[in-house]
């Protein structure tokens, strides 16, 4: 997947120490424009209109396909402050970057019980949601700042489940997952759920279903 990082959190009391995985998960890079073009998600001053919880989430399950198992939706979410779904310096690099609305959700993975949060951060350009997504990077790693599980106590080290966070920028979105296992144990690296719960939320789902289609309409319009 293009763009896309995935590192694991790991939680201890009073630091948080952070551990880079590779970036195996790419895509084609669909957010950059066939020379001349004017991409229809490139700002939002071409695309104005907020997301909103039901565009993102209208439902009570997340189905990729007729006959698959469904992801559970159990809480939703959307704020204008960015900086309640992170914790960090990376509150403030999305605000840096104009965002003003974070949509997302809670959801329980028809694989193992995983439990995720996924979501899309809404950016001024699309050149900002470029920056933060490469930037997130050092901050994760470092820990200096990290994407918040939904329903947790950010910021609290002790909170923080031992996650793989993912992320990848398309337009003037950025969109994420926090993945964590049920029993709370570390998220390895070669965790197949892990790696497929990203492809399909990140990827599949609000990368070319929600993202996509808004892509779509806007350009229509």
């Amino acid at each position: 997947m293009r763009g896309l990082a995935a590192l694991i959190v790991l939680a201890i009391v009073g630091l948080s120490a952070f551990v880079i995985l590779a970036e195996s998960l790419r895509a084609p890079d669909r957010d950059s424009p066939a020379p001349g073009a004017a991409p229809a998600i490139a700002s939002r001053e071409v695309d104005a209109k907020p997301l909103t919880q039901d565009e993102v989430f209208p439902a009570l399950a997340v189905q990729l396909s007729a006959g698959a198992a469904s992801y559970q939706v159990t809480m939703t979410h959307s704020d204008s402050q960015c900086g309640t779904a992170t914790s960090g310096e990376l509150g403030a690099l999305l605000r840096d970057h104009g965002c003003d609305q974070v949509v997302r959700a809670r959801l329980t993975a028809p694989y193992g019980g995983y439990q995720v949060t996924a979501g899309v951060f809404n950016l001024a350009d699309a050149g900002g949601a470029a920056q933060v997504s490469e930037l997130a990077g050092a901050l994760v790693e470092t820990g200096r700042g990290t994407f918040a599980t939904l329903g947790g106590a950010v910021g609290d080290p002790l909170a923080e489940p031992l996650a793989q966070v993912a992320w990848h920028s398309r337009g003037h979105y950025l969109l994420y997952t926090v993945v964590a296992r049920p029993d709370g144990r570390l998220v390895a690296d070669e965790d197949p759920y892990a790696a497929r719960i990203t492809a399909e939320l990140v990827g599949r789902y609000l990368g070319q279903r929600v993202i996509g289609q808004r892509e779509q309409a806007v350009g229509e319009g």
